[in-house]
């Protein structure tokens, strides 16, 4: 039973790792949830799938399958997309730890050592006197909480992502002497500091595409740490100018040396600017990324996303020209910001860049079209905005064939049919899969439009060389020799019907459906 496969030595254990590994600031409200769930019932069917690692039913908005790793806590998972201890695993533990002790006892023990701990740093703090806030002072003491964190920590890990997120940032803000304004910049430090580490360390994950799409989620994630810390910031600004200078140069330095998400990177480099850095910074922050020489693309990068804040979009066509990255995610993130702050006419300039530079094809090939559907999406709300519809079709056709749709029902709502008819050839569209009633819309204004497609449908059939091909496209040549009647050209129908004839001579099968059709004779 697994009542007797799991020994309290193990599971005391298990509550020693949880407590020690997990930062309770952080991971109090999943505890809490994991207690009441626990509490009222809702675990049941665990099992012991391995030794030590128990997997059970945990019902909360819906079923989940909890499988905890009592040995190695990282690697213990669950089905909600929550924090890498979330309140369902909380709930197995303390099902399994009811069997060999008190649970309330055990979360009274948790939060006794917490608040024991506390007087022990208030104590700290009172001794000494609080240092002066200095961005480099904070960098070695970041960078000494790493090299021990090292120590503890392979970086070769799966899991050190995940380590660097919710162990090493947390250990890094728990200990902060400042007020204000002054302790959320030391916040977005640590924040910064833990950011170039998930870069850094993230090279060797790479080669796996599996391993690759753990870092990319766990550094954007991260991203949003980093603005939850500025918008902080906003609410409690810094006044030190010698603080913002340090911090100014500290992000300068991050994004110039971006090797690895250097979309990222200027994300980031402008969710600093904006929150900390007004026009009188602008023009010192300029000169020092235009003094090297040459341009490469992160400051290229950098200058662009300067003049975007400030509204410098003059500045923005050279510097475009010459960036060698993709960049297609740049010129969506901005065209996104860009419309969020309801600066419409400032987007037309993107739209040129986009058609001239054919920016799509730098897209990998398996996200072209969400890419487009993304572009298309922020030029139709320019368009209803502005009411210039120049770009949008213009984009339409520089995004084909992932606009294909798109340009489709754009071209009937303007009544363009020529052009409809004509991007439906282009796309190799066959008739049988347009949808009836766009057909009859073209055919009550002008029938001769869907004559190509019918032609072309005729010489796919005959092409096809079988029977069912065949039947099917002598039904197309009646729908064209009706169409011929109808518009008065009843001798053109002839001609291509006897040119016809005389290609296909040699396919008897098909002169046997051209004959029971009728179709040889008038």
């Amino acid at each position: 039973m697994l009542q007797t496969s799991l020994s309290k030595a193990v599971l005391d254990q298990a509550a020693r790792q949880i407590q020690q590994e997990l930062s309770f600031p952080l991971y109090e409200t999943a505890m809490k949830r994991g207690l009441k769930l626990y509490r009222e019932g809702f675990v049941y069917n665990a099992e012991l799938i391995e030794q030590d690692v128990v997997q059970a039913n945990v019902l909360d908005r819906s079923v989940y399958k909890p499988v905890l790793d009592l040995f190695q806590l990282s690697q213990s998972k669950c089905q909600c997309s929550s924090t890498y201890f979330c309140p369902h695993l909380f709930a197995l533990f303390f099902y399994l730890y009811a069997n060999v002790g008190q649970v309330g006892d055990l979360v009274r023990q948790w939060n006794t050592k917490r608040q024991e701990a506390a007087p022990k740093r208030t104590t700290i703090v009172q001794e000494q006197a609080v240092p002066a806030a200095s961005i480099d002072a904070w960098e070695k003491q970041f960078e000494q909480s790493f090299h021990y964190f090292l120590q503890r920590h392979r970086p070769s890990d799966y899991w050190f992502a995940h380590y660097l997120c919710y162990r090493f940032f947390p250990s890094l803000i728990e200990k902060v002497p400042y007020q204000d304004g002054e302790k959320w910049l030391y916040h977005l430090h640590a924040a910064l500091f833990t950011f170039e580490r998930l870069i850094e360390y993230s090279e060797p994950f790479q080669r796996s595409t599996y391993q690759r799409t753990f870092w990319d989620s766990a550094i954007a994630d991260f991203v949003n740490v980093i603005q939850q810390k500025c918008a902080l910031l906003e609410r409690k600004p810094v006044t030190n100018e010698s603080l913002l200078d340090e911090c100014r140069q500290y992000v300068q330095k991050m994004v110039c040396s971006a090797n690895l998400y250097l979309e990222w990177c200027i994300r980031v480099y402008g969710l600093v600017w904006r929150t900390l850095f007004g026009e009188q910074w602008l023009a010192q922050e300029t000169n020092e990324l235009r003094a090297h020489e040459p341009l490469a693309d992160a400051q290229r990068l950098a200058l662009i996303q300067l003049a975007l804040l400030h509204e410098k979009d003059c500045d923005i066509p050279p510097l475009v020209e010459n960036v060698r990255a993709p960049l297609i995610s740049h010129v969506l993130f901005w065209l996104n910001e860009l419309a969020n702050r309801k600066h419409w006419t400032r987007m037309a300039l993107w739209w040129e860049v986009i058609v001239t530079r054919e920016l799509l094809l730098e897209a990998p090939l398996g996200f072209r079209g969400d890419v487009a559907h993304k572009l298309l999406a922020v030029a139709s709300r320019y368009t209803n905005e502005t009411n210039d519809s120049t770009w949008y079709e213009r984009l339409l056709q520089a995004l084909l064939p992932y606009s294909a749709s798109a340009y489709s029902f754009y071209l009937l709502e303007n009544e363009q049919y020529k052009q409809w008819v004509e991007l439906h050839i282009i796309a190799g569209i066959d008739i049988e899969t347009i949808h009836r009633p766009f057909l009859s819309m073209i055919e009550k204004r002008d029938r001769s439009l869907l004559l190509p497609l019918y032609h072309r449908a005729v010489d796919e059939r005959i092409r096809a060389k079988n029977r069912a091909s065949y039947k099917e496209a002598v039904r197309y040549l009646k729908k064209i020799r009706a169409a011929y009647r109808a518009l008065g050209r009843y001798g053109t129908w002839r001609d291509y019907r006897d040119r016809l004839c005389e290609e296909t001579k040699r396919l008897r099968a098909f002169q046997e459906e051209l004959q029971k059709g009728k179709l040889l004779h008038d």
